[in-house]
């Protein structure tokens, strides 16, 4: 049996949040809560080494390194998706602020091949999480600006960290252009959490989820993107303000789960991964983008330094 392969798959492993970015996308500047622990979906993510290839494994949250298992979520990717594949390192996508409060983060990335990528939310930070970073490594790293890739829409670092001056040994990336888009949450007049009910064409086609084709696993199941994967769950925390037929469509999307791939459904489902759903409604047709400070003056900044 071919296996199915995916250029980038986002490991989504908690809600929880040690940051309050506006708009976050995936919810998590509300006290969202819930951790996913390792030992709980092992078996599943194993299996799913039958049916996928994932060129790109990613890890993130929330602030992934708030999970208590995050050492067991690197192992246990590579171990599925390991050095007999074509798979890239496994990139921790984190915001920074915990690097050296993990026991054994770092020895656990060394002998896994998993690299860094600080997405920095508050460019304010910059010396902050530069020291961080210098401090995790234990090294004097290159800090070396990538900027044939700066416009690149998040797909490429702004800034790479390297332990020499040759582009051959890349240890941590940083993107500078991270504050978010508007998300799907709105407040009525009551205060109360609501969605958006817009025209799901026109959100799917904005949607920078299907554009940069950032896939989730989460809980063992794989979706096309956060918002669709999360909804629910927020619906049960946050109780939002929506009409039961509303509730319902939010519940209603169907994930890949592994009992599908047994079934020999893999193929077919990843085929459409990249449709439009109903559930497109709930997020806005048109997307704002907020920076807090000018990414030029940053840069600016870093050269005088």
């Amino acid at each position: 049996m071919s296996k199915i392969r995916i250029p980038r798959l986002e490991f989504y492993i908690t809600n929880v949040c040690n940051l309050g970015c506006s708009n976050c996308n995936r919810f998590n500047n509300l006290k969202f809560n819930g951790h996913q622990l390792w030992d709980d979906y092992s078996d599943i993510i194993s299996e799913w080494g039958e049916y996928i290839e994932i060129q790109h494994p990613v890890i993130l949250g929330g602030e992934p390194l708030l999970n208590p298992t995050i050492n067991d979520w690197i192992r246990g990717i590579r171990n599925t998706w390991g050095a007999d594949s074509d798979t890239h390192g496994i990139q921790i996508l984190s915001n920074g602020t915990r690097l050296n409060q993990v026991r054994n983060l770092r020895q656990t990335m060394k002998e896994n091949a998993a690299w860094l990528g600080i997405s920095l939310h508050d460019l304010n930070m910059f010396d902050e999480i530069d020291q961080a970073i210098k401090r995790f490594f234990e090294n004097d790293l290159y800090l070396i600006e990538n900027s044939e890739d700066r416009n690149a829409g998040g797909i490429g670092a702004d800034w790479f960290y390297q332990k020499h001056k040759q582009r051959d040994e890349e240890v941590a990336g940083i993107w500078t252009q991270t504050d978010f888009y508007e998300n799907a949450i709105r407040y009525t007049s009551d205060g109360r959490m609501t969605l958006y009910d817009s025209n799901p064409t026109q959100a799917h086609e904005n949607c920078t989820f299907r554009r940069f084709k950032n896939y989730h696993m989460i809980r063992g199941k794989i979706y096309k993107c956060g918002p669709a994967a999360l909804f629910a769950e927020l619906d049960d925390q946050f109780n939002l303000d929506l009409s039961v037929e509303d509730k319902e469509l939010l519940r209603s999307y169907q994930p890949l789960t592994i009992e599908m791939a047994r079934q020999g459904l893999t193929e077919e489902w990843f085929s459409h991964i990249d449709d439009e759903i109903p559930q497109c409604k709930f997020c806005p047709e048109h997307y704002i983008w907020n920076n807090k400070i000018s990414v030029d003056d940053l840069y600016k900044k870093i050269r005088k330094d």
